[in-house]
């Protein structure tokens, strides 16, 4: 059966989210997803589904960084929000409700990433190369930060395979990324969807980088801006006590009127 659905598309400094603006339940978010992505028209790099007010999920219900910061701003614009603050969201792939700072007049937000459950150097994966590289967890995905190796399918499949049968995570990428320039090449695979996706850029990629970055170094403040296909984005991680006590992701969003599509629900 044929529906029309609203959705709203947001370009967080090039990582293209769909969000489905009406309700529906989480069983056919995969079907509903698969169509919205095969839009060239939408251009769209991932999907998430608006379940309530300052409530979402993404499509394979893994967390996401800049998903979750332009889905707070857009409901700041929702709500006649006009002076910089707070607003409290409640996302996919993270237990607790997350605060994002937003700037409306300047389009800009910040928000405070999730706590990494564990950094960890690789040691055991059989394709060669990988061993040596940081492993992030950050609960609802995990990202390999692959230095100086670009990006590619046939270098990405080994290690999506040795994370989903070592960890089984929501989600995973792998962050190739280029210290001395500051590049990143973001590609993330969500298990849900069974989807690869080469990103414009990674919200939850970027905090990871600087995690890595951050991880071996004395006390300080530490920020990245990381040049990823689509788009700049600043990550910084805060180190006190030997520990990471805050890590955030900032930058500018812009978003689409509303569009009507239709889909094979």
């Amino acid at each position: 059966m044929k529906q029309k659905i609203r959705v709203r598309i947001a370009d967080p400094a090039g990582n293209i989210t769909i969000f489905v603006l009406d309700p529906f339940p989480v069983e056919q978010y995969q079907n509903i997803a698969t169509q919205l992505l095969e839009m060239k028209e939408l251009n769209g790099e991932q999907v998430a589904f608006i379940t309530g007010d300052h409530s979402m999920n993404m499509c394979g219900l893994e967390f996401c960084g800049n998903a979750s910061r332009a889905f707070a701003l857009m409901e700041a614009m929702r709500e006649g929000m006009t002076e910089s603050g707070t607003v409290t969201v409640t996302v996919s792939g993270v237990d607790h409700p997350m605060d994002v700072w937003v700037d409306p007049a300047n389009a800009f937000t910040r928000i405070r990433m999730p706590d990494p459950l564990s950094v960890q150097t690789i040691t055991d994966c059989p394709y060669e190369g990988v061993n040596g590289s940081v492993l992030v967890d950050l609960g609802g995905i995990m990202h390999v930060i692959w230095l100086d190796h670009n990006a590619g399918e046939e270098s990405f499949v080994p290690i999506r395979n040795y994370i989903n049968e070592t960890y089984d995570p929501p989600a995973m990428g792998v962050m190739y990324y280029y210290p001395e320039t500051r590049k990143l090449e973001p590609v993330v695979y969500v298990r849900d969807v069974d989807s690869t996706y080469f990103e414009g850029s990674c919200g939850s990629g970027s905090t990871a980088v600087v995690i890595a970055h951050a991880w071996d170094k004395p006390d300080g403040t530490y920020s990245l801006e990381l040049n990823q296909p689509a788009g700049t984005l600043t990550a910084t991680a805060v180190k006190d006590g030997g520990k990471l006590t805050e890590v955030f992701i900032e930058g500018t969003v812009t978003y689409s009127p509303v569009q009507t599509v239709e889909v094979e629900i």
